[in-house]
C-alpha cells in the first residue's frame, strides 16, 4: 500500500488578507505553486501534489473566498485581486522563481500573473481554460451555481447532489472535494465554506468582467503546458491550439476520460502527462 504524504497546513498574511495553503515540502527542491478553480480549494490538488512532492516543493493555495482563506474585502473577486494575492503570497513565503499550475479560474489567474511577471516563472501549466471564457461551459457553471442548495441535511445528501454533475471523478475524489467545500453549521446541517458573494455575483451578473487574456499570453516566455480534457466544454481544441500558436514555448496535451475537472477526472493520465513535461 502506498503511504500518503501529508501536507502541513499554514497561513500567511498577504495583500491584506489571511491566505491559507498546504505545504508538501520538500525543502530545497524546485517550487511549484498550485491554483484551484472557481469552486475548488487547496486539497483538490492532493493526488498531483503527492506525485510531485518527492522532486518538488509543492504549495497549494486556498484562493480568496475559498477553503480557509479570508473572504474578499468588498467582494473583490477580480483577476487583478487574485494576481495581487499570489504576488503577496510569493513574497510572504520567499519564492522568487517557480513553476505555476492553474486550473479553470486558477488558470486564468495564472495566465494574468505570467503575463505581468514573466521573469518569475520557470514553467506554467494551464489546465482546461482559455484566455476567453467559452460561453457553453461558463453558462453551465452559472446554472450549476444557481441550482446549488444553500445547505443540506447531511454530507451524503450533498455528495449525491454534486455527483450528478461529475461523470468521471471517482467517489473518493468527490468526497475529498466536498469535504474541503463544506462546513457543519450551528444547527448541525451542512453548508458551503466559500463566500456566498461568489455565487450571488455569478448568478446576478455582478461579477467582475472576465478579462481578455490573449495579450497576457503573448508576454509569457517560459515553457507552458496547456492541458485539456477531451470531454470538456470550457476549452475547445481550436482555442487550445491557438494558445499553443501564441505562446513562446507551448505544448498541448489532451487527457482521455476527462471533462473540465481534468486532474480529478483522470488523475493518473494527468500526472503522467505533467511529469513527462516537467522532465522534458
Amino acid at each position: 500500500m502506498t503511504t500518503q504524504v501529508q501536507p502541513t497546513s499554514k497561513t500567511v498574511t498577504a495583500n491584506g488578507i489571511n491566505i491559507h495553503y498546504l505545504d508538501w515540502g520538500t525543502e530545497g527542491k524546485p517550487p511549484i505553486v498550485l491554483l484551484h478553480g472557481l469552486r475548488g480549494h487547496a486539497r483538490v490538488w492532493e493526488d498531483v501534489a503527492e506525485a510531485l512532492c518527492g522532486d518538488y516543493h509543492v504549495y497549494s493555495m486556498d484562493q480568496r473566498g475559498r477553503g480557509d482563506t479570508d473572504h474578499a474585502p468588498g467582494g473583490d473577486y477580480s483577476t487583478d485581486a487574485f494576481v495581487a494575492d499570489l504576488a503577496g503570497f510569493l513574497d510572504a513565503v520567499g519564492l522568487d522563481k517557480f513553476i505555476l499550475f492553474g486550473h479553470s479560474m486558477g488558470g486564468r489567474n495564472s495566465m494574468a500573473f505570467a503575463g505581468k511577471y514573466p521573469e518569475r516563472l520557470e514553467g506554467l501549466c494551464i489546465v482546461d481554460i482559455g484566455p476567453k471564457i467559452e460561453p457553453a461551459g461558463g453558462n453551465r457553471i452559472t446554472e450549476e451555481l444557481r441550482a446549488l442548495p444553500p445547505q443540506f441535511d447531511n454530507f451524503e445528501d450533498a455528495l449525491a447532489h454534486v455527483q450528478t454533475g461529475n461523470r468521471f471523478a471517482s467517489e473518493p475524489v468527490m468526497r475529498r472535494r466536498l469535504t474541503g467545500q463544506t462546513q457543519t453549521l450551528p444547527d448541525g446541517k451542512l453548508g458551503w465554506k466559500f463566500d456566498p458573494e461568489i455565487r450571488e455575483q455569478r448568478i446576478n451578473g455582478t461579477a467582475a468582467p472576465a478579462v481578455d487574456l490573449w495579450p497576457a499570453l503573448e508576454r509569457i516566455t517560459c515553457p507552458t503546458l496547456v492541458v485539456r480534457g477531451k470531454e470538456t466544454d470550457l476549452l475547445p481544441r481550436e482555442s487550445a491550439q491557438q494558445m499553443i500558436d501564441t505562446l513562446a514555448q507551448g505544448t498541448l496535451v489532451e487527457i482521455e476520460r476527462a471533462g473540465h475537472m481534468v486532474f480529478e477526472d483522470n488523475p493518473s493520465d494527468f500526472i503522467a502527462a505533467v511529469q513527462d513535461w516537467l522532465n522534458s
